[in-house]
């Protein structure tokens, strides 16, 4: 396994990528447990952790918290967890953790302003899927209908529209970077005749911006649209907007039909996954019964992940709401702190009222590597998740400045 390292301010011992010889990882005809350098794949895969584990110094770009430590949840890792079909009833296969995805459910839907009688859901393998079983759900009530959705919404949108062969419509955004009401409206009324599947972000990817949730649905009413699926995509705002103070509703209490959360951003795994929330009454037209696992079913799995439900359980038990709370806060304080010292520097910063993402202007390709930036273009972005803290923004402001 070969590391090309760090050069100037960087820790010569954290490389800034990882690459593998030719035979290293090699499967063969017959067992084997070593690579043609007489490596041992204990010692190579050992080294790949450790290495994922320092990029905490090092990760500033990605929507994704490295603060975890699941370990002490190793055992599980020789049983064969599957939670098939709903974590609301018993299915054939019983080796799961349904009670556990349960109470992230119910956790979620608090915490989403929903009433655990009326909102249902499962864990996802990501908010992609989420988003997929958000908007399938909405086809599946109204066939004909459009999908809208912000100009800035996720790519995953444009994967769903191929999926489920749809006809959506992207609405521009205003200077704050929330999907323009106005120009929604005026694209439902030109489409009158066929009802609305609207997608909102909650937490754009680029900006973090919020679409005006609450609004949405009254808006059009007033103009005659009344056959409106409202599906929230909450995937990276979700656990960040319901500590904003004075912020006002955003999902189920602001008229939501269906919402999706990630679980790996804020809270951290060392897998994807995601929440899938929805209407209990919007059920009736994905839910049926499968015989070959006795289960009732409304997912859009089949075998379903148990680890991702208990380490979420596990992760949210010891933080609780207050906790969210806390990281919240934190990762807002490091986006100001990012936006003033990045300014200091000369950078050219831009950050979204309330957005925990900070853009900068692009630097060397050597900074975006060492940083884990995205290159966008003549820009780029810091986002501030929990395990940042204000020394990587001084080192990163150090490498910009050399």
């Amino acid at each position: 396994m070969d590391t090309s390292r760090r050069a100037d301010f960087a820790d010569p011992a954290s490389p800034t990528t990882v690459s593998f010889r030719p035979g290293d990882l090699e499967i063969g005809d017959g067992p084997r447990t070593e690579g043609p350098s007489g490596q041992n794949d204990d010692e190579l895969v050992r080294l790949l952790a450790q290495w994922g584990v320092d990029q905490r110094q090092w990760m500033v770009g990605f929507p994704v918290n490295l603060d975890f430590d699941y370990r002490p949840l190793a055992d599980f890792l020789a049983v064969s967890l599957n939670n098939v079909g709903t974590s609301y009833g018993p299915a054939g296969y019983n080796i799961s953790t349904r009670p556990f995805e349960r109470q992230v459910l119910e956790f979620f839907t608090r915490l989403t302003g929903g009433d655990v009688d009326q909102v249902a859901g499962y864990i996802t393998n990501g908010g992609t899927e989420s988003n997929i079983f958000g908007i399938h759900l909405g086809m599946r009530r109204y066939p004909d209908a459009v999908l809208y959705t912000s100009a800035d919404s996720h790519y995953s949108v444009d994967k769903i529209t191929w999926l489920l062969n749809l006809d959506t419509v992207k609405i521009d955004v205003d200077d704050k970077g929330e999907m323009n009401l106005d120009a929604l409206v005026e694209a439902c009324v030109s489409r009158r005749d066929r009802p609305a599947v609207v997608q909102a972000t909650v937490g754009t990817t680029m900006t973090g911006a919020a679409d005006p949730v609450a609004a949405i649905r009254g808006r059009l009413v007033d103009v005659g649209i009344e056959r409106v699926h409202l599906h929230v995509d909450a995937a990276f705002g979700g656990l960040i907007i319901p500590f904003i103070p004075d912020h006002g509703p955003w999902a189920f209490d602001a008229g939501a039909d269906s919402l999706a959360i990630s679980g790996h951003k804020l809270v951290g795994l060392p897998i994807p996954a995601g929440i899938a929330l929805v209407r209990r009454e919007h059920l009736e037209m994905v839910a049926s019964h499968v015989t070959q696992v006795d289960a009732d079913d409304f997912t859009m799995m089949g075998s379903r992940d148990g680890l991702s439900p208990l380490m979420l359980w596990w992760a949210l038990r010891r933080l609780g709401r207050d906790g969210l709370a806390r990281r919240a806060r934190h990762c807002l304080d490091i986006a100001e702190y990012a936006e003033r010292r990045l300014g200091e520097c000369g950078a050219e910063p831009q950050r979204m009222p309330n957005s925990v993402i900070v853009s900068f202007r692009r630097p060397s390709r050597a900074v975006l590597a060492t940083w884990h930036l995205l290159d966008s273009g003549d820009r780029t972005h810091v986002i501030a998740m929990p395990h940042l803290t204000k020394d990587h923004i001084d080192r990163l402001c150090h490498d910009l400045q050399g």
